[in-house]
């Protein structure tokens, strides 16, 4: 069926947390004069096949308890994954969950113990560290570095294997791609940590929630299919809800080849009090994976022109900003340090004067200062206005902003 990404939708007073309450993240700021373009959910409507899906469920009219795995859930997710990456997976391996970060805390909590560290790599998506801190776990950071001439972030593997040798570390968090900089890692990046963790008995957790969300000239590589001896260290986690605006349904597959480790995150889920999924989110997900192809070629397809767009636009009419042009995912990571302004200033400046609510660099680590994710998943008139707002925040940056507060 036909998307159309190119329709205008107002979603504001619909209870959306993007729309509807990011006063209570950028005090001061209100809808009526605020473009939000933070939270990681997209303003296009899903795929009709998932609409049509949910209504017929919708007109069944009994809504009871769903089975935990049904045979169709496993089924497209593992078609999916082996259509769009190539890795064949066993049903058994899938354990589906309410949302990834409530998967990493699972993990956190059935893998690890308090005042063990868990390894992250800054600047990464902020609530690695809230939930490993606020389950009484060490933040031990890998930080990436970044590479001003190729606009680039790497891994410092020479600290990497500093921190997994520590034998108070047991569990590493991988983003791939990487959130927020849309770096595809490549196969060599990740045999080096899958052999790094596996010689020094530090479980990986592999965040693979925007995979799908793939730039032309670049290709995703699941790390669990590398080499079985990884994948028997390894929870890799999926889900529909970024590729296809699902996120308020809260529906993740995660992946666990090893059957000892899989049998204590399952445990943990008991302990938890974790059972089944909302029955709307399975069905979701099975539909946007079992008919998605088309739509999610032409949601990249847009997000891309998006991208290109501002670029170009920053390169003639921002001085001193340059947007990191992504390999995956519509989240942009913009770097303002040309701009001569301090951190401080630079967050003023894009929240108070040019009224965009973005993610803070420093929200992602210390060393995300200077930078700010952007989420261009937005109709094209969303993104041309947030522009003219940031040109004419920087044109008249006379005035003084004030510290917005992290």
């Amino acid at each position: 069926m036909p998307n159309n990404f190119a329709e205008y939708i107002n979603r504001i007073g619909t209870n959306s947390v993007k729309w509807d309450s990011f006063e209570e993240r950028y005090p001061g700021l209100d809808s009526k004069d605020c473009i939000p373009m933070w939270v990681a959910d997209t303003d296009f409507k899903v795929p009709q096949e998932v609409i049509d899906a949910i209504v017929e469920k919708a007109k069944f009219g009994i809504f009871g308890y769903p089975k935990a795995k049904g045979d169709s859930f496993d089924k497209a997710v593992m078609d999916w994954i082996y259509k769009r990456h190539g890795w064949k997976l066993s049903k058994e391996w899938i354990v589906p969950t309410a949302g990834i970060v409530p998967a990493i805390t699972y993990a956190i909590q059935a893998l690890t113990q308090e005042g063990e560290g868990v390894i992250i790599q800054p600047p990464v998506y902020y609530p690695f560290k809230q939930v490993i801190t606020k389950n009484k776990r060490i933040t031990v950071e890998n930080p990436l570095i970044f590479h001003d001439k190729t606009d680039n972030y790497e891994m410092d593997f020479e600290d990497l294997e500093c921190k997994v040798k520590d034998p108070n570390n047991k569990l590493f968090i991988l983003c791939n791609p990487h959130n927020p900089m849309g770096r595809v890692w490549s196969k060599e990046d990740l045999r080096k940590i899958g052999e790094l963790c596996l010689n020094n008995g530090v479980l990986i957790f592999s965040d693979e929630i925007h995979s799908d969300l793939i730039f032309k000239g670049y290709k995703h590589t699941p790390l669990g299919m590398l080499d079985e001896r990884m994948n028997q260290n390894l929870i890799t986690a999926y889900s529909a809800s970024k590729s296809f605006n699902l996120a308020g349904l809260q529906t993740s597959a995660i992946i666990i080849a090893n059957e000892k480790i899989r049998k204590k995150y399952t445990n943990q889920l008991e302990i938890n009090c974790v059972s089944g999924l909302n029955i709307f989110g399975t069905i979701a997900l099975e539909a946007a994976y079992n008919h998605g192809e088309q739509y999610l070629a032409e949601l990249l397809e847009y997000v891309k022109a998006n991208v290109d767009y501002a670029i170009d636009y920053a390169e003639k009419n921002l001085k001193g900003v340059r947007i990191l042009k992504p390999q995956a995912t519509y989240l942009v990571w913009i770097d303002f340090r040309g701009t001569g302004l301090s951190a401080d200033e630079i967050d003023a400046l894009v929240i108070e004067k040019a009224k965009i609510a973005a993610d803070l660099g420093r929200w992602f680590g210390e060393e995300g200062a200077g930078f700010l994710r952007f989420n261009f998943a937005c109709h094209r008139s969303t993104l041309e206005k947030a522009l003219g707002q940031l040109k004419s925040a920087i044109d008249n940056r006379g005035t003084t902003c004030q510290k917005v507060e992290r």
